[in-house]
C-alpha cells in the first residue's frame, strides 16, 4: 500500500503544475489579446493619417489648383513615410514611471504589460512567477474597478506594482548578465535565485490583496445565503412564509 504521505505530496505537486500551466496558458491568451490590440490602433492611426492625407490632395485641388506630377509624388513619399510611422510606432507601452502614477484600477494592465516586456530579459526560472502574477493581475483588474483610489488595499498594491516590483526588476537587469549566476551569499543564492524569490513574494502579496478584496463579498453571500434558507426553505413541503 502506497505511503498517505506520499500519495498526497504528488497530488500537491500535480496540482501545483496543473496550476503552473493554466497561469502561463492565461497569460499567452492575454498577450495575444494584447497583440491584437495594439496592432488595431496602429491600423487605426495608420488610416487616419493616410485619410488625412487624400483630404488634404482633394482639399488642395479644389482650392489651389491641380497638383502637378511633382507634388503628387513628394504627397505620396512624405504620406507613405507618414503612414509608416504612424503604424509603426507605439505609444501605449507603459514605463515604470507610468506605473507609479496610474490609478488602482488602471494599475494591473498596466503592470501586466509592461513585466510582459520584460519577460525577455528575465530568467527562465523566473517564468513560472511571472504568470502567475500575470494571473493575479487579471484577477485583481476587476477588482479594483469596484473600490474607491483611497481603499487601503488599493494603496498598499499601489506602492507594490507602482514602485517595488519594477524597482526589482530594474535592478536585476542593470546587473551584467554574466554576474548574475553568481553565488551572492553563504545560502548559495544568486542574482537569478534572488530574483525570483522576490517575484514569489509579489506574488503572494497579489493573492493576499485579491482575497481581502474579496472577503467582503464572501460574507455578503454567505449572509445571504443564510438569510434565503431561513426564508424560503420548507422542509414540510408547504408553502414558504
Amino acid at each position: 500500500m502506497a505511503d498517505p504521505g506520499d500519495v498526497i505530496a504528488r497530488n500537491e505537486d500535480r496540482l501545483a503544475r496543473l496550476a503552473i500551466g493554466e497561469a502561463a496558458q492565461k497569460a499567452r491568451a492575454r498577450r495575444r489579446q494584447r497583440a491584437a490590440a495594439k496592432a488595431g490602433k496602429r491600423l487605426s492611426r495608420a488610416a487616419i493619417v493616410a485619410g488625412s492625407i487624400v483630404v488634404g490632395l482633394i482639399l488642395w485641388g479644389l482650392i489651389i489648383g491641380p497638383i502637378g506630377t511633382g507634388v503628387l509624388m513628394l504627397a505620396i513619399l512624405l504620406g507613405s513615410i507618414a503612414v509608416f510611422a504612424a503604424g509603426a510606432i507605439s505609444s501605449d507601452d507603459p514605463e515604470p514611471r507610468d506605473l507609479g502614477s496610474a490609478l488602482p484600477a488602471a494599475l494591473p494592465a498596466a503592470t501586466d504589460a509592461w513585466l510582459d516586456r520584460q519577460r525577455r530579459d528575465l530568467p527562465m526560472l523566473a517564468a513560472p512567477q511571472v504568470d502567475a502574477i500575470s494571473a493575479h493581475l487579471a484577477t485583481l483588474e476587476a477588482q479594483l474597478a469596484q473600490v474607491p483610489p483611497a481603499d487601503p488595499v488599493a494603496q498598499d498594491l499601489g506602492r507594490l506594482l507602482g514602485k517595488h516590483l519594477p524597482e526589482l526588476v530594474e535592478r536585476y537587469t542593470r546587473v551584467p548578465a554574466d554576474q548574475r549566476a553568481r553565488t551572492i551569499d553563504s545560502d548559495g543564492r544568486t542574482i537569478e535565485t534572488t530574483l525570483v524569490d522576490g517575484l514569489k513574494v509579489v506574488e503572494a502579496e497579489l493573492a493576499r490583496a485579491s482575497n481581502e478584496l474579496s472577503s467582503a463579498d464572501r460574507d455578503a453571500l454567505l449572509v445571504q445565503g443564510k438569510f434565503l434558507e431561513s426564508r424560503y426553505r420548507n422542509d414540510s413541503g408547504g408553502n414558504p412564509i
